[in-house]
C-alpha cells in the first residue's frame, strides 16, 4: 500500500509573501499534514481524526509528497492509532511542540520506518528562533 503525506499551508501563500519581513527569513508555509494510506486521510486535529483523502476541511493539499510502500494491514494500523490516540488529544495538542507534523512523523515511522520531511517538523523551531518568534513565544 502506498503511503503518502499530504502537505497544506494553513496561511495560503501569506506565510511566503510576509515571513522575510516579519521574521527576517523565509518561511515557505505553516504546514499542517495528513497521512494517506488505505484510501483514507490521518491527521492531528483535536485528536485523531481520518478523512477522504482531498477531502478534508484543508482543501486540496499544496503538495503530495511519496513517502513509500507498507505492508501493515488497515487493522494493525487502526490497533496503533488506539494505542496512541491517548498522547494525542484536543489537551496534549501543542502548535509549537505536539501538533500534526509530530502525528504525522509517528504514523510515518511506524508504517514505513522513516521520518516525514524535517523541513516540517522543524518549522516552529525556524519561527521561534526569529526575534518576532521570540516575542510571541508568551503568548504561544
Amino acid at each position: 500500500h502506498q503511503v503518502t503525506l499530504h502537505l497544506y499551508d494553513l496561511s495560503q501563500g501569506m506565510a511566503r509573501a510576509m515571513s522575510p519581513a516579519l521574521l527576517g527569513r523565509q518561511i515557505d508555509g505553516v504546514w499542517h499534514t495528513g497521512i494517506v494510506v488505505h484510501g483514507q486521510e490521518y491527521y492531528f486535529g483535536g485528536g485523531i481524526q481520518v478523512g477522504y483523502p482531498g477531502g478534508t476541511h484543508f482543501g486540496r493539499p499544496m503538495q503530495v509528497i511519496p513517502m513509500g510502500e507498507t505492508h501493515i494491514p488497515e487493522e494493525l494500523l487502526q490497533e496503533f492509532l488506539a494505542e496512541i490516540s491517548p498522547r494525542f488529544t484536543m489537551h496534549t495538542y501543542n502548535l509549537l511542540r505536539w501538533n500534526c507534523n509530530n502525528f504525522s512523523n509517528e504514523v510515518t515511522q511506524f508504517l514505513v520506518g522513516k521520518e516525514i520531511p524535517s523541513h516540517i517538523l522543524s518549522l516552529p523551531d525556524d519561527v521561534m528562533n526569529t526575534p518576532l518568534g521570540q516575542q510571541l513565544m508568551p503568548f504561544l
